[in-house]
């Protein structure tokens, strides 16, 4: 039986205590983000997961030069 090296998973979708961490923001900001439609997530079960993608989006967009 051969052994590989397995490659890291590039994540896609954060779970709220990632996008906070990753945002360094609160809960608050989170909830006016979606209220806003600021960035993708889904709802599954009572859990929020983020759209890495379009958070990124949002930092580039609101980027100072």
């Amino acid at each position: 039986m051969r052994r590989g090296k397995v490659e890291a998973v590039q994540k896609v979708w954060l779970s709220s205590r990632e996008a906070k961490a990753y945002l360094d923001c609160s809960d608050d900001y989170l909830q006016t983000l979606r209220d806003q439609a600021a960035v993708s997530f889904s709802k599954v079960g009572g859990k929020y997961f983020y759209s890495k993608i379009s958070i990124d989006r949002l930092i580039l967009k609101h980027k100072v030069v």
